[in-house]
């Protein structure tokens, strides 16, 4: 990827973009909603281009337009799936910075925050190269019998009544796929808001649990794996 793509826009080249897709929540100020949203999780965005997590100087950001944005998208031919999200929208702008610090102080807070909250792609902009957290994410079906399943709920985009149901309906689609008769209730005060309580049964008879084991579904959710990979960062 060409770094002048980015430095024909406002300011300098940052290391990385989060780039942020719209969402119902965010209203028409994007960068305060952000900002504000943060800061709530305790990352503040100072005045001064500066990002503190909990009163410690993790790095250096600046926001970038819509149009710097797709100008970066296109240079890196990365296509963001996330907009086909019905719980994401079109290109807002962009997060970018610099660290200031080690790669623990990003992960600590400052990173999975960014991510629930922006929902598109992670990019280094050094070499194009990317991360998607938000995509089609399958799941075995045993993450519907425990209080932990779905990385104890933390994977689950939202605990909005409408996700919920869809995330619902779509595991009672595959059980019924693979010919399990099951009754998946929500609770949204959980962890883990999707289990199954009750029997598990096919043809009529009770079957264990770890059946489930080797079954699967496929969710609009969130990949925590990029946060594993710290040679990205």
């Amino acid at each position: 990827m060409n770094p002048d793509t980015l430095a024909a826009g406002n300011g300098a080249v940052p290391s990385y973009l989060a780039i942020i897709l719209d969402q119902p929540a965010m209203g028409p100020e994007w960068k305060s909603w952000l900002t504000h949203e943060l800061a709530l999780r305790r990352v503040l965005l100072g005045t001064d281009g500066a990002i503190e997590d909990a009163a410690t100087l993790i790095g250096f950001f600046r926001f970038l337009e819509p149009q710097e944005c797709e100008a970066v998208l296109r240079a890196a031919n990365i296509e963001v799936h996330a907009r086909e999200c019905p719980w994401a929208g079109p290109v807002r702008g962009a997060l970018g910075w610099d660290g200031a610090g080690s790669v623990e102080d990003l992960l600590r807070s400052f990173l999975p925050s960014l991510i629930r909250l922006g929902r598109g792609p992670l990019i280094r902009t050094e070499d194009g190269a990317h991360r998607e957290p938000l995509r089609r994410v399958a799941f075995s079906l045993d993450n519907l019998t425990g209080k932990f399943g779905f990385e104890d709920g933390e994977a689950l985009l939202s605990r909005s009544s409408d996700y919920l149901e869809y995330a619902r309906h779509e595991a009672q689609a595959a059980l019924a796929r693979a010919g399990i008769e099951a009754q998946i209730s929500v609770i949204e005060t959980a962890h883990n808001p999707l289990r199954i309580w009750g029997p598990v049964s096919r043809n009529g008879k009770e079957v264990s649990e770890t059946v489930l084991r080797d079954l699967s579904m496929t969710l609009w959710a969130f990949d925590w794996s990029c946060l594993r990979n710290v040679t990205f960062w």
